[in-house]
């Protein structure tokens, strides 16, 4: 299939996710793909890219941000869509906080689209919009160091900016030992995960004034880095983990905290939950595997 890829090929200056698990599994899979950069396409002209390399499908991970993504190419994207040629898709992020004021709206100028919230496919399908499909992110296993878990070094990490929100819950958790990390390759980031024996995702959007929790990419990151997750609970996430099995969840500071002193104390459980958790993403949560399913959804509605 030849697929042209539109989305930000970079983030504050470092090549960014859609780079690593779409761009370079979508060509895995066997498939042509042009890379139109958001952020300073090779080619402006984003007609002249669509005529030239006639597209089967135009593949959109869009931020209505001008100031990540500055040349999203939104009005043609409506015109092509209109135009019945070629099939448009966008992949949504935030929905949870963003979707009354950018995908409610947003979704129309495409022929399909995604949401990675379970409980937002509904709220499409309210508005009126009925090729919404269930696409959560994914990550590209074949860029992950294949360390053995008793070659992981790190006992508990985090990888996210320290804000005021996360620097808050860590600090009431008991002064539990969490390495954070932050401003570092997309490289080095998969070499902490891959080294990490546990894993914490906190589900919290800063950028939401209401402080939702979502879902988060890094669910999926640290399972493929094959370390155990614990994650604050966030509704959905039942649906691509089996809990207290596959992940462990926790509701509060206080939970975070008794949980990660009993795994501290109890290496193996730690390492049979990441296991499992790690089949089970290698299993359904891979990139290839999740945009072969996908691609398949978007071609056939």
């Amino acid at each position: 299939m030849k697929i042209l890829l539109v989305t930000n090929k970079t983030y504050r200056e470092q090549i960014d996710g859609g780079h690593w698990n779409i761009y370079l599994p979508l060509r895995s899979l066997g498939h042509e793909v042009f890379y139109y950069d958001t952020v300073d396409p090779i080619e402006k002209d984003f007609n002249k890219v669509v005529e030239s390399f006639k597209p089967d499908l135009i593949f959109c991970c869009l931020t209505g941000n001008p100031g990540i993504a500055p040349a999203e190419p939104w009005p043609y994207l409506e015109n092509e869509t209109a135009s019945g040629r070629t099939r448009t898709y966008n992949f949504f992020c935030d929905d949870t906080w963003r979707f009354e004021d950018f995908s409610r709206i947003a979704c129309h100028f495409f022929n399909v689209c995604s949401t990675p919230e379970p409980h937002y496919v509904a709220r499409y399908k309210n508005i009126g919009y009925s090729n919404i499909i269930l696409g959560n992110w994914h990550v590209n296993i074949d860029l992950y160091p294949p360390l053995k878990f008793e070659e992981k070094d790190i006992d508990i990490s985090f990888m996210g900016a320290p804000t005021p929100g996360r620097k808050d819950f860590f600090d009431a958790s008991q002064h539990i030992p969490v390495k954070i990390f932050f401003d570092i390759s997309h490289e080095q980031m998969m070499e902490v995960y891959a080294r990490s024996r546990i894993g914490i995702n906190l589900s919290i959007n800063e950028n939401d004034p209401d402080k939702k929790t979502q879902m988060k990419q890094r669910i999926f990151e640290v399972t493929a880095g094959g370390g155990l997750l614990l994650t604050q609970h966030h509704p959905g996430i039942e649906q691509f983990f089996e809990i207290d099995k596959e992940i462990l969840t926790f509701k509060n500071a206080g939970e975070y905290s008794e949980k990660v002193k009993f795994l501290l104390k109890n290496p193996k459980v730690v390492e049979k939950i990441a296991a499992a958790g790690h089949q089970r993403f290698l299993a359904e949560h891979e990139s290839k595997i999740r945009l072969s399913k996908m691609l398949k959804q978007i071609m056939s509605l």
